[in-house]
């Protein structure tokens, strides 16, 4: 058998050994004396052998890849959920909200002194483990500045404060009893400051701490 063409394309069935007795006969008489054919067969040989390992290593790379593709997700998806987190309890650190007047006892547990000029608000028991005071001041009918749009600066005559906590009670509240004292103002310097309270501004009451006498 002297046609190249036709044991080339018998070649393939070769290598793979699949082919019948008188085929593989045919080629092996063809390739003896045929360097050509003899050379094709030599290279599907070395594809055959080669493929297999070759498909293995690209199969292990995928793989590989896969396996680092996930971890990154799942550290992105941590870092993601934990900065969620932190985010949120940093936000309940943070923002504050008025203390509850009832459950503190706030206006029982405040009382004012003066010291020469000087106005000072003396606040004690759970009172006292405020984060910090939000002030306001108060007009002749009844507007709070902070609070709404009614309030007439012209008309001012009275100064408050509200206490603010952070919004996680367990770690805003130490509830230890304790005192301060917070100074306030100059009633010479402030005469328009006829009186001085804490305001409930949850519920918009305001508890008269000290009043201007009249006579003053």
């Amino acid at each position: 058998m002297n046609n190249c063409d036709i044991v080339k394309d018998l070649l393939p069935l070769y290598a793979d050994d699949v082919c019948s007795e008188e085929s593989i006969k045919a080629v092996e008489e063809h390739i003896n004396g045929c360097p050509t054919c003899r050379s094709e067969l030599e290279k599907l040989r070395q594809n055959v052998s080669i493929s297999p390992q070759k498909d293995g290593e690209v199969l292990k790379r995928i793989k590989r890849r896969l396996r680092i593709e996930k971890l990154i997700v799942g550290l992105i998806s941590v870092l993601a959920i934990c900065g969620v987190m932190i985010f949120g309890l940093m936000y309940l650190l943070n923002t504050a909200e008025s203390m509850d007047v009832k459950k503190y006892n706030i206006p029982n547990n405040l009382n004012v002194t003066i010291h020469g000029n000087e106005l000072y608000l003396v606040v004690d028991g759970e009172a006292a483990a405020f984060w910090y005071t939000f002030p306001t001041i108060s007009d002749t009918d009844g507007d709070h500045m902070g609070y709404g749009t009614g309030f007439d600066r012209e008309k001012k005559n009275g100064y408050g404060i509200t206490f603010k906590q952070r919004k996680i009670e367990s770690i805003a509240i130490a509830r230890i009893k304790g005192k301060c004292e917070i100074k306030l103002f100059d009633i010479e310097k402030n005469k328009a400051m006829d009186k001085f309270f804490y305001y409930d501004d949850v519920n918009n009451k305001e508890y008269v701490l000290w009043e201007r006498d009249k006579n003053d």
